[in-house]
């Protein structure tokens, strides 16, 4: 592969993780913005539209996302430790809310596509280096 096909390669790469990256999150936000929340009663997409009495009544529910990632405090009051769920265990509770289980997939989708990113930019950058060094020399 030619230096010329390289950097060309490389510079998809990263425009194409980019959109992807972006996309992955609006599809995050999407998913929970349809959750209704862990007791059912979370503020609805339209929330700017609820009176007081219903803004307040739909205050403070989580989604089954963020109960999901929040560690539990386990141990006694003088040696506490926090104690996170397996990745089996995230996908079995968000099993019982299928907007939080997207929520949750669109964000391993999203890791994986951001360490993709971080390959494409070292490969930039390491063309860009080679091509220093033949100006210099």
């Amino acid at each position: 592969m030619s230096p010329e096909h390289k950097a060309l390669r490389a510079c998809a790469d990263y425009a194409r993780l980019h959109i992807e990256i972006k996309r992955l999150t609006l599809e995050m936000g999407e998913a929970l913005d349809r959750c209704p929340g862990v007791s059912g009663n979370r503020l609805p997409a339209d929330w700017l539209t609820c009176t007081g009495e219903e803004a307040a009544a739909h205050h403070g529910d989580a989604t089954h996302l963020k109960e999901a990632y929040t560690p539990k405090i386990e141990g006694d009051q003088y040696e506490p430790h926090q104690v996170w769920m397996s990745d089996f265990e995230i996908r079995e509770y968000l099993a019982a809310c299928p907007h939080c289980l997207a929520a949750h997939e669109a964000i391993q989708a999203r890791k994986a596509a951001r360490k993709s990113l971080g390959a494409a930019k070292r490969a930039i950058t390491m063309i860009g280096r080679a091509a220093a060094r033949m100006e210099i020399a």
